[in-house]
């Protein structure tokens, strides 16, 4: 038949770029498919699995009339289940019934819901020796967009087409007002829906307008191909999840349900929920880091000891340690030692190592070499504790901050969030520092996180944006946000994506469009729109000064400074307290 000839000579020329085209059919019945040589073809039938078909790399589609909707009904299904993805695909159906039962299988394709999957569908119906090639309109919305089209008609008796029309007409250039149906939520400066008028967004059967970095692209695109926006949030579950048992909520619930066809709102291409999906280009850069507790004050009263490390300690130790025997030793041996007790000789060190007066051993030469060099020892010590407490006074000490992942994880700090989505790039992360990190991760519901919050004992995640803002939630304000300074590094960052089903046709329109808006820099000028329109430029001042040390002011000595002094004092009274009473219970038993 002379249309095996034209199937073959169409499927080259508009299938010329796919991988390979499916030629669906059933063994006992009598097919027109197109000759094998020098085409990709994969043969599938009913009972086969068509998902491995489309693995293949099938995008296009020749399908016979008897198999039609055993296709229709598995097309949905078999994507889902495949990994391949591709957005443009297209069916030839091949129909050779006549009479009523042509018409009946054509209404029945009518109303198949694939009609509102592919644009691009050509149906051969043969009535005698014309054949009429028909497709549906798609664009629009109601029955328009499933009324049948004449695209052109081919006469086998003349070999000649009447119109020499294109017969895969772009539909999408201009969709003439047809509603699509995507799911966010509210997330600051991403998404915040607002009534409007004249808006191209229907939330709740009111006309909406979205504001935002990924509002600014739903609204640009539907403005640019003519359409419209169905709004499903779910403010609850925010981005969502999907579970194991196949269901999901939030977000990914909803476009795992097919209840929506795209998916959009600060959400990164996470591995975990790839397989479901498929995937935007990049739209942009995001770094995701956390704000931790500022270091406070070190303690006055350990001021007394933070001057010097552990190590000078210990030397100091041995050093008064050794002379107080090497002393007792010298004084044994050359006096007589119920003059020199032990206890004389420890309080003789003592006093100087705090610079008190001490007298020069003369009845011996190394004796006096001895002591003479400790004394050198411990001026030089002594002047040097000074100096050190003197400054440390002046520019008071913090401990140390939390100014790296690597300090974040070692500091064993609680971090949490809003929703696990943050953590979800993090999730099969096999570096030491990462696991620690996600081990003290926790999700804290939003309500409760203004309080938490207020307390700044716990570090929380934040995203800085490509032109450098800072992403935070309402529960970070201009008065707790002192209590807080960002990390000097990223835990990660990526790149933010919308995701839509496998089959919604427009992804590759929307990744088109929004790498012009990207190329042209106008992410840039978005960005600092909508934060000066929804965030406090306080809080974003505060952020990016965090890791500022304040000035440090003269002020009047408090109580709180002397603290170490009182604390060794007070121990030394309580000491002495006790060993006076002992002393009074052994000379009353005496």
């Amino acid at each position: 038949m002379k249309i095996n000839s034209k199937n073959s000579a169409g499927t080259i020329t508009y299938f010329l770029g796919a991988y390979s085209i499916c030629n669906v059919f059933n063994r006992t019945s009598v097919s027109t498919t197109v000759p094998l040589e020098n085409l990709p073809i994969v043969i599938v039938q009913p009972g086969s699995k068509l998902s491995h078909a489309i693995n293949l790399g099938c995008s296009a589609f020749i399908i016979e009339e008897n198999v039609a909707f055993w296709f229709f009904d598995e097309f949905i299904l078999a994507h889902d289940r495949a990994e391949y993805r591709t957005s443009i695909k297209y069916l030839v159906i091949v129909i050779h019934s006549t009479e009523h039962y042509q018409t009946a299988v054509l209404e029945g394709i009518q109303k198949h819901p694939i009609m509102e999957e592919v644009p691009n569908m050509l149906l051969v119906v043969q009535k005698n020796a014309v054949f009429e090639l028909l497709t549906h309109g798609y664009v629009g919305s109601g029955p328009k967009a499933l009324q049948y089209q004449i695209l052109d008609v081919y006469d086998a008796r003349n070999d000649s087409f009447l119109y020499e029309s294109d017969l895969f007409p772009d539909k999408l250039d201009n969709l003439m007002g047809k509603t699509s149906k995507v799911a966010s939520f509210e997330v600051i400066p991403w998404v915040m829906p607002q009534q409007a008028a004249d808006g191209n967004v229907r939330y709740r059967n009111q006309s909406y307008t979205l504001n935002g970095m990924d509002g600014y692209l739903l609204i640009e695109f539907c403005m640019r191909f003519n359409c419209t926006w169905e709004l499903q949030v779910d403010q609850k579950n925010l981005y969502g999840k999907v579970f194991d048992n196949g269901t999901g909520n939030g977000m990914f619930g909803a476009l795992l349900h097919r209840e929506v066809d795209f998916a959009i709102g600060a959400v990164g291409p996470y591995f975990s929920t790839f397989k479901f999906f498929s995937i935007t280009h990049p739209l942009q850069w995001v770094g995701v880091t956390c704000l931790v507790p500022r270091p406070g004050l070190v303690p006055y009263w350990k001021l007394i000891f933070v001057i010097f490390s552990k190590t000078v300690w210990f030397v100091l130790g041995v050093t008064f340690i050794t002379t107080s025997v090497c002393l007792h030793i010298s004084h044994k041996s050359t006096t007589n030692s119920q003059t020199y007790e032990f206890s004389s000789i420890i309080f003789k060190v003592f006093r100087s190592l705090v610079l008190a007066s001490s007298d020069l051993p003369r009845n011996s030469a190394a004796l006096a070499i001895m002591v003479a060099s400790h004394l050198m020892f411990t001026i030089i010590v002594g002047n040097t504790y000074i100096g050190k407490i003197h400054s440390i006074l002046a520019f008071p000490p913090y401990q140390d901050p939390i100014s790296t992942v690597t300090e974040l994880a070692r500091n064993g700090i609680q971090v949490n969030a809003e929703h696990a989505a943050w953590m979800y790039s993090m999730d099969l992360s096999e570096n030491r520092q990462d696991k620690i990190i996600l081990s003290n991760f926790h999700v804290v519901p939003a309500e409760r996180l203004s309080t938490l919050m207020n307390k700044g004992h716990e570090a929380t995640m934040i995203a800085v944006l490509e032109n450098g803002h800072s992403m935070v939630g309402r529960w970070i304000n201009t008065h707790n946000v002192e209590q807080y300074r960002i990390l000097s590094e990223p835990l990660y960052y990526e790149f933010e994506a919308g995701y839509a089903t496998k089959t919604w046709p427009l992804l590759d329109r929307f990744s088109y469009y929004t790498s012009w808006i990207r190329d042209a820099c106008l992410f840039q000028y978005v960005e600092l729109i909508e934060v000066n329109r929804y965030m406090d430029f306080w809080v974003q001042l505060s952020i990016e000064h965090s890791k500022d040390r304040p000035h440090s002011q003269l002020k009047n000595m408090k109580v709180e400074e002397i603290s170490g002094g009182l604390m060794i004092l007070g121990i030394g009274l309580l000491i002495s307290v006790v060993v006076f009473l002992v002393e009074i219970g052994i000379h009353t038993k005496n």
